[in-house]
């Protein structure tokens, strides 16, 4: 009896046939669609059509048309030609979470600033965290009243190659950071102070702060995210009871729409007159969250608000600035518009899945299909909630007492004699002291006592460069020697002053500031003829011009030598010889010379 209910239930499902499909729109998902739902698999007039996409992947996908069109301006007018991006080509595959600068230099510049100002990173990095002590201390003191325009870290989300549109969200904070009250010039005081920590991607950062073209397109990238990509994400989690046919045919033709007028009058998005959120409201689609807001969200969002602000008013300003971001705005709009009519296809133009094709028995048909991928958004929740049960962003979860509990101290204290006793003195100092602050007030605590040696180190280092720089100023303006008779008439400092010169004005190399007189005049007399020619040597017949005085008047700083040191003793030199890189000769000598 057992075999034939099996083989009667194996019939049954073998003969099952799904109504309706959903895909991400590769083709190998989508062929298995069609061979489910009962097609031949050929994606010919004699297959099934092609069931729904879905929403999100659609989304993610159309974004990334609109930043590869983002990318080829600015790649001309950085000059990176197609052969160096496609030597990277293969760092583009690899979820672009380690792109690099000749495949995406917008993207690349929001990742870098991801991975720097990172506060829970895996890897352990200890830059982020520095960084928001420093900007807790700052806005404790000095910017008390600009939190919200150069501050909170935690704006910026983690780009680990879950959602492709994660580059697009963070653009607009990345702008913030950019700042010079907020991280550039952190980075410009790390610079200053040499701090080996996060050298190489500080450097990569500040090169993108500072370069016009990547702050365009990441300023596109912002409002690409505001005009396009949050009115969308509302809209297609408009909530479980909604059915599809009741969202997408009429969402994505009104997105469609949208997207090719904005490409014909990109300055129109600009300034916010071309609304997609007002047209979705128009077609009765949602454009706000599911839940209310939280205190913490509605914060958030107007954090978001004043970045737009900042964003359209910068450009505003820059005449420059704006046509860039015109330009990339309409090739973007050009090809995600594209990107609509594939991805979407089965709901614009003549898709089988449009307005006027809806009748009773397609809506029962597509009854069971969600509008996005439930599997996929149910683990990227579960992955949440996970992060959410094991506190990471807790306070108290990152402090000793509680990791102790966790990886067996506790029971191997409470072993001990008097163990329980030590662990409850433990547990009680901890709640009176760090335990009862917030990560925000440790933070304020803790930069406010690195915030002195910062500021010591930074006048240190800012002191000794301007002192370099003067020096420099003071070089430029002395009176360089063009004859070889000039150099009989300079002592040790002036010659030294003219060594000086060429070595840190005209950056020769291969000779040193200092020795006796002979030496420096004979040291200067090849760069004098190598600066001015032949009319340089205005000596008599048989004179070296390698004496002369040996002093300015100045008095030099001695210095006395130690015994000691096994260092051997140089060869005693002999009056009246000329010497340069331990080569010496006397200048009465003549020497033939053939040709």
């Amino acid at each position: 009896r057992r075999a034939a209910l099996s083989a009667k239930l194996a019939a049954k499902i073998r003969d099952l046939r799904f109504s309706a499909s959903q895909n991400d729109r590769a083709a190998p998902a989508r062929k298995q669609a069609r061979l489910a739902c009962g097609g031949d698999g050929s994606g010919g007039a004699g297959d099934v059509k092609d069931g729904a996409t879905c929403a999100h992947h659609a989304v993610a996908n159309i974004g990334e048309l609109g930043r590869k069109a983002i990318d080829a301006p600015l790649k001309a007018l950085m000059k990176i030609t197609d052969e160096q991006s496609s030597a990277d080509s293969a760092k583009v595959k690899c979820l672009r979470t380690s792109v690099g600068w000749f495949s995406s230099p917008a993207c690349s510049l929001i990742y870098q600033v991801s991975k720097y100002v990172a506060l829970f990173s895996s890897k352990g990095y200890a830059i982020g965290e520095n960084f928001a002590l420093w900007l807790a201390h700052k806005l404790k003191t000095t910017e008390q009243l600009a939190g919200d325009l150069i501050g909170h870290v935690e704006d910026l989300l983690a780009i680990c190659g879950g959602r492709d549109y994660v580059f697009f969200l963070d653009a607009a904070v990345v702008d913030r950071f950019s700042q010079f009250e907020s991280l550039y010039g952190y980075l410009l005081e790390e610079a200053d102070l040499q701090a080996e920590a996060g050298g190489k991607l500080r450097k990569a950062i500040i090169t993108g702060f500072e370069s016009v073209y990547c702050m365009s397109a990441v300023r596109s990238m912002a409002i690409i995210s505001e005009e396009w990509l949050w009115p969308c994400l509302r809209a297609i989690e408009p909530g479980p009871q909604a059915h599809i046919l009741d969202v997408c045919p009429q969402l994505w033709p009104c997105v469609l729409a949208w997207l090719e007028e904005a490409a014909a009058n990109p300055q129109a998005v600009i300034d916010g007159t071309l609304s997609l959120r007002a047209r979705l409201e128009a077609c009765g689609q949602r454009t706000t969250p599911l839940k209310p807001p939280t205190p913490a969200g509605e914060r958030r969002a107007a954090r978001a608000a004043l970045d737009m602000q900042r964003i359209r008013a910068s450009l505003a300003a820059d005449a420059e600035q704006l046509q860039i971001v015109r330009d990339m705005l309409a090739g973007a709009f050009a090809a995600m518009a594209g990107g609509v009519r594939n991805h979407a296809a089965e709901f614009v133009g003549d898709g089988h899945l449009t307005v006027a094709k809806i009748t009773p028995e397609l809506r029962k048909a597509m009854d069971g299909v969600p509008i996005t991928s439930v599997m996929a958004e149910t683990m990227f929740a579960r992955v949440k909630r996970r992060a959410d049960r094991g506190g990471i962003a807790r306070h108290d979860t990152r402090m000793g007492a509680v990791l102790a509990e966790r990886d067996g101290t506790v029971e191997w204290l409470r072993d001990k004699p008097a163990g329980e006793k030590i662990w409850r003195l433990a547990a009680r100092r901890w709640r009176k002291g760090s335990g009862s602050r917030t990560m925000q007030q440790e933070r304020e605590i803790k930069g406010a006592l690195k915030a002195p040696e910062r500021e010591a180190k930074l006048e240190k280092k800012r002191g000794g460069r301007k002192k370099k720089a003067e020096e420099l100023e003071r070089l430029k303006g002395i009176s360089l020697a063009r004859k070889y008779s000039e150099l009989k008439k300079m002592g040790n400092e002036r010659l030294a002053e003219q060594l000086k010169f060429y070595k840190l004005i005209e950056k020769k190399t291969g000779f040193k500031t200092t020795g006796t007189g002979p030496e420096m005049r004979t040291q200067l007399q090849s760069l004098i003829f190598e600066k001015f020619g032949l009319g340089c040597n205005d000596l008599a017949e048989g004179d070296a011009g390698t004496d002369g005085r040996e002093s300015d008047g100045l008095r030099r700083k001695g210095c006395r030598e130690t015994g000691g040191g096994g260092k051997k003793k140089k060869a005693k030199r002999k009056r009246g010889w000329v010497y340069l890189n331990d080569w010496g000769w006397d200048p009465t000598d003549e020497f033939v010379i053939s040709g």
